[in-house]
């Protein structure tokens, strides 16, 4: 059997100290650039192993980051698990993934799992409202929440801005041409298909949770920022966040003749989902329709036309996450914050270009 390589080893073959080695792997110390690219291109050449379990009882962390995500229907989890670990790497963490949407009790049906795994702390993703006013995330490791629900003060959060890149993506419809801007993706427990009252709109400007509803605040912010009345047919709610609840929701709202020359989709799955059914009923995109989506996923880029959409800029969403998680890992113990990511809209073939 093979012997396995150790630090002495790459410390010999790179003529250094072993605690050179260790500052190499570690990302500790000072050296020269020329002496940490040769120490790394002997850990390459012998093959050499971090012994994980070794650093953990020296050092008390398992440098491994658990990442609990509801599942990957929707595009966007999975970028946000390759941005969580991709930059989890960058911080010498590896990071372990878990789903919980089939489990009965959802993410509460997770914990024991989590304490299976002996991750340093763990980034909980949540699609919903957290019951018992976040009870799940105090644990005996660090957490933190992402999601764009509140976390009652008992861990971190990261949250996008919603609201505000809704309203930018509506304003800029209005202002390149669209008259009768859609929104599809309205949550039904707000929406039910009726005819609401005005006051109705206090009730969405209110709303302060979930990704769904602050996206459909920032809509009406544009239109009333615009002077534009709210017409209640332009507004399509949608059970779940996916491209048949898309394709859908466009469907209704042309088979119910309402003029429209712009849409608002709450993410890009159901913005891909409602340029199927355009296609499917020819009409012309963006000539007769334009459609901006939200999430900036790999799809987006490659659907027909190419999806015009609002970036929330998943890189920091990813980075703010973990720099969250280790902070804590590493003792910060804090009041838990709010920290929300900086958007831009990305204009593609499914909007008019400037």
């Amino acid at each position: 059997m093979a012997k396995d390589v150790t630090i002495a080893d790459v410390a010999a073959e790179a003529g250094v100290s072993t605690k050179t080695v260790s500052n190499v792997i570690n990302r500790t110390g000072r050296m020269s650039d020329e002496t940490r690219r040769r120490v790394e291109k002997v850990i390459d050449k012998l093959g050499y192993r971090i012994n994980r379990s070794a650093q953990a009882l020296r050092s008390g962390y398992t440098k491994m980051i658990g990442l609990a995500v509801p599942g990957f229907v929707n595009p966007f989890f999975g970028l946000f698990c390759d941005s969580v670990a991709q930059y989890a790497k960058e911080k010498d963490y590896s990071v372990v993934i878990s789903t919980y949407r089939d489990r009965p009790r959802g993410l509460e049906g997770l914990i024991d799992e989590t304490y299976q795994v002996n991750a340093d702390g763990w980034i909980f993703l949540t699609d919903r409202p957290l019951e018992n006013r976040g009870a799940v995330l105090k644990q005996s490791y660090p957490v933190v929440l992402t999601g764009d629900f509140p976390a009652f003060d008992k861990a971190d959060s990261v949250a996008m801005p919603d609201a505000d890149g809704a309203e930018y993506a509506v304003q800029w419809l209005l202002d390149h041409g669209c008259k009768r801007v859609a929104f599809i993706g309205a949550t039904p427990a707000l929406f039910d298909e009726t005819r609401l009252e005005n006051s109705a709109l206090d009730t969405i400007l209110a709303k302060h949770e979930g990704n769904m509803s602050l996206r459909l605040r920032g809509y009406v912010r544009a239109l009333r920022a615009a002077g534009i009345a709210l017409d209640w047919d332009l507004i399509v709610p949608c059970d779940f966040m996916e491209r048949e609840d898309g394709e859908k929701a466009m469907g209704r709202l042309l088979d119910r003749g309402v003029d429209v020359d712009g849409v608002f989709c709450a993410n890009d799955i159901l913005a891909l989902g409602a340029l199927s059914m355009l296609r499917l009923r020819q009409i012309s995109v963006p000539e007769e329709v334009q459609v901006i989506g939200f999430d900036n996923t790999r799809e987006s880029a490659h659907s027909t036309p190419p999806l015009t959409t609002i970036d929330p800029f998943v890189w920091q969403y990813a980075q703010m996450s973990v720099d969250c998680l280790i902070r804590r890992i590493e003792g910060d113990d804090s009041k838990p914050g709010l920290y929300t990511t900086g958007f831009r809209l990305i204009e593609r073939g499914s909007t008019v270009l400037n």
